[in-house]
């Protein structure tokens, strides 16, 4: 018996040791990663691109694409939509920028240039924000926001992938993080910040009703960015991010409430993961559930990680795991958010950025 306490001792030693050092999930050869894709138990680096807000998307001819923000304010040359794509979540195909700001922007007299700038010192003043990519209604579409504000969507007039885009009039004027749901009638909507849901004419060209709120069960609010919507078996998932400094850990994390009326009321805000904040959930050919991440402690660049998570359905509930625990909420933080619920935003970050530290 001594001697079997030894072993699995060492052995949990063992796990704690990798978990604990980032390195072996960065920069990995092709075997690697393939081996960490058909296993689905561990999260690793996919790209080492340097990306924010990766969003990837399962498309109807079999591939994987993938897109994100890949310039801000102070970083990155291109001011566009730049476009990856793969047959498996291991080989990444760049398909260049599919639309530049600049350039296709400039020439469409998009409504992006015509946005009041906040910052003219910045090295871009201009920047496009968290895009995604959508198949929808026989084409592709891209919803993205600006940095100073705004936001709507960009449609594939070739119905393909690469384009070429044209730019729509503008959605909103306020506000970042736009994202497309499409309920299982076919019925588009469009969402952006948190929480705004409104249903788009049938055509997708704007929109056929005001913004609404959604609500949740309880005080605080379900995040301050990266909405996202699905629907699984007859009920809707709601996800929001968002980083808290009131929070245990000090980490940007994916939030969710569930409800079986789009419109909700949704149920209690739940952390879903911890360190995956405004990325997205997608099932792979395979049925299987990742969620895509890119700022947490194991990384010390902005880049595509998957994370193998479970998503298990009820009948009045869905419910998120992480199966690599370094993504998974502990019971701290699943109390501490419930306690939230209760008291709402500490005083002392009433009028403040949620991230501030007093």
């Amino acid at each position: 018996m001594k001697i079997v306490c030894t072993i699995l001792a060492i052995i949990c030693f063992a796990t704690s040791q990798v978990l604990a050092n980032p390195s072996l999930d960065v920069n990995l050869d092709r075997e690697q990663r393939a081996a960490l894709v058909k296993s689905h138990e561990r999260a690793f680096q996919a790209l080492a691109e340097k990306i924010r807000d990766p969003y990837i998307t399962l498309g109807p001819d079999g591939m994987y694409y993938l897109t994100g923000t890949t310039a801000g304010s102070h970083w990155g040359d291109t001011i566009g939509i730049q476009l990856w794509r793969s047959k498996d979540l291991v080989d990444w195909d760049d398909m260049g920028y599919v639309w530049n700001l600049y350039k296709d922007g400039a020439e469409q007299d998009a409504w992006h240039l015509n946005q009041p700038v906040k910052n003219p010192q910045f090295k871009n003043p201009y920047a496009l924000w968290a895009p995604e990519i959508h198949y929808k209604k026989g084409t592709w579409w891209i919803a993205t926001c600006l940095n100073v504000s705004g936001h709507g969507l960009l449609r594939s007039v070739s119905g393909r992938p690469e384009g070429p885009y044209e730019t729509i009039p503008r959605i909103g004027e306020r506000g970042i993080d736009s994202h497309l749901f499409e309920d299982s009638d076919g019925t588009p909507y469009y969402l952006y910040q948190a929480n705004k849901l409104a249903r788009m004419t049938p055509d997708m060209s704007g929109l056929a009703e005001d913004f609404v709120d959604l609500q949740h069960d309880g005080n605080h609010p379900l995040g301050y960015e990266g909405v996202y919507m699905m629907k699984l078996d007859h009920k809707y998932l709601f996800i929001a991010s968002g980083r808290y400094g009131y929070e245990p850990t000090n980490s940007y994390d994916l939030y969710y409430a569930v409800s079986k009326n789009l419109y909700g009321p949704y149920g209690p805000r739940r952390m879903a993961l911890k360190n995956a904040g405004h990325g997205n959930l997608f099932q792979d050919k395979q049925g299987r559930w990742w969620s895509t991440a890119f700022d947490h402690e194991f990384t010390d660049l902005w880049s595509l990680w998957l994370v193998p998570i479970d998503v298990e359905i009820t009948e009045e509930d869905i419910l998120i795991s992480s199966k690599d625990p370094r993504f998974q909420p502990s019971e701290e933080d699943q109390t501490f958010v419930r306690q939230l619920a209760v008291d709402g935003v500490p005083a002392q970050w009433e009028g403040k950025a949620p991230w501030w530290l007093p």
